[in-house]
């Protein structure tokens, strides 16, 4: 409550403000420090995550601004994640869980950079055949810039109440993020432009997400393990490959893609770090589609264990697209194989299905 009076006492304060900004449409990718805590316990059983991008387990990576007058815009995010696992030896009983969440808040301009947004939040979650509703009201407090002629940064302050629901706890969430966006055009001749035939590589910066599933198998303490994973991220991906991408063109067909996804979680005095870094080389074949290769190095680290790190190595198949300028979109299949080590005594071989969209740095 006092958090929404001091919000609304800002919004008044900011009406005799000049120069405030004019809201555009685009499209943009954040990432940063979340903080759940359970509501009403009085102990130190929060969470932490450290998350680039973000992995829509609490916020989604991906946001979409539409602007409705000069100063009020509304903003939407949308997760959705679906993940099953089955051992077939019956070491492990199998499992399931979904979690989709939806916000869709207003936004509105104070100064020229300054903002404050409102909204609510929708969530249905599922573990094996026990479903719920949650809903929740989101409040934050944000500035953006432009960094480039296309391009905005913007760092922002959120506070999510997210309400008791059935087999759902209530708690309080508190983030501190980094986000980036792409300026959309929408003129018809942005749009004609977008029709042209496919241009070369370009230098870009992407999320994706989409189904992915992989085979985990190994011997550890004398049993063999067997197991099959799969899972569905939009956006993100939770094991390969990395849901964020940026591509640098070499000039002619080629161009380096680096993939990268780093999250770190502290709960309950235990903290867990996951990075993966996976550069390929991409090649043009003809108009958008186009090949890749290249290696993969994922590094895991946990309290009371030494860290240690996995190399891999993957190639793709895609179909690159034109949507709006300057957005890009992409199909892309591939396949990556990590190789067993003795700190980690399991191969694993993943193929994933992924939808990625990409906007032009420049």
């Amino acid at each position: 409550m006092r958090t929404s009076i001091a919000l609304f006492i800002l919004v008044q304060l900011s009406l005799s403000s000049i120069a405030a900004q004019s809201w555009t449409t685009q499209l943009g990718i954040t990432g940063g420090v979340v903080r759940q805590k359970p509501a009403g316990t009085g102990q130190r059983d929060y969470i932490d995550r450290w998350e680039i991008p973000s992995s829509g387990a609490i916020q989604a990576s991906l946001f979409f601004v539409r602007p409705i007058t000069k100063r009020l815009a509304l903003e939407s995010n949308l997760a959705a994640s679906y993940a099953k696992f089955m051992e077939t030896g019956g070491l492990v009983p199998r499992t399931s869980a979904s979690d989709i969440r939806l916000i869709v808040r207003a936004d509105l301009a104070l100064t020229a950079g300054a903002y404050v947004a409102f909204g609510p939040m929708l969530r249905r979650r599922q573990v094996d055949s026990v479903h719920a509703m949650q809903t929740g009201l989101l409040g934050a407090i944000g500035y953006q810039h432009e960094i480039g002629r296309s391009l905005n940064g913007r760092i922002e302050a959120q506070w999510l109440t997210q309400r008791n629901s059935k087999s759902i706890e209530p708690s309080n969430v508190y983030a501190l993020l980094l986000g980036f966006s792409r300026l959309l055009s929408s003129s018809p001749e942005a749009s004609a432009r977008a029709q042209k035939p496919f241009t070369p590589w370009r230098l870009q910066v992407g999320a994706a997400g989409g189904y992915a599933r992989s085979h985990l198998y190994g011997t550890f303490s004398g049993f063999y393990v067997d197991a099959w994973e799969s899972d569905v991220d939009l956006p993100g991906s939770t094991t390969a490959p990395p849901p964020l991408f940026v591509d640098a063109p070499m000039g002619g067909r080629f161009a380096l893609e680096f993939g990268v996804n780093a999250q770190r979680l502290q709960e309950q005095g235990t903290t867990r770090f996951d990075g993966h870094f996976a550069p390929r080389l991409n090649v043009a074949l003809y108009r958008g589609l186009y090949a890749a290769a290249g290696g993969n190095l994922r590094y895991l680290q946990q309290t009371g264990a030494k860290g240690f790190a996995l190399a891999g190595a993957n190639v793709a198949t895609g179909y690159r697209f034109p949507v709006v300028r300057p957005l890009e979109g992409r199909v892309d299949i591939s396949y990556t194989v990590f190789k067993e080590r003795n700190d980690f005594p399991f191969a694993e071989n993943t193929v994933a299905v992924m939808l990625g969209v990409a906007m032009a740095l420049r």
